[in-house]
């Protein structure tokens, strides 16, 4: 029962994040909306085809949508930081993190 709830509230969190709706998420992987419903409370798992439609949706990795670990602030900041350092001299890639910062901040 804790994975299916655990897994449940990340997919809700990437899609919100990802700003896309509970029927849109289902209409791009092929599923009912009131499906979405069940996996995000926690009452049924997805099939590992609809989690790999699910992950390539929310753009993000498989291991992410399983990762439950609590961030604090500062374990998010640190994050932040060290991927920063991936792309410190990539002017495209800064300017697009700033605008996105920029917007979430209005």
């Amino acid at each position: 029962m804790y994975l299916k709830k655990e897994l449940g509230k990340n997919i809700q969190k990437y899609r919100k994040l990802n700003k896309i709706t509970q029927e849109k998420l289902a209409e791009t992987i092929g599923v009912e909306v009131n499906s979405i419903s069940s996996i995000e409370t926690g009452k049924y798992f997805p099939s590992p085809e609809n989690l790999m439609k699910i992950s390539e949706a929310l753009k993000i990795s498989l291991s992410e949508l399983f990762s439950f670990k609590e961030y604090s602030c500062q374990d998010y900041i640190n994050e932040i930081q060290k991927n920063l350092t991936y792309i410190n001299n990539d002017k495209t890639k800064l300017s697009a993190i700033d605008g996105f910062i920029k917007q979430i901040l209005k």
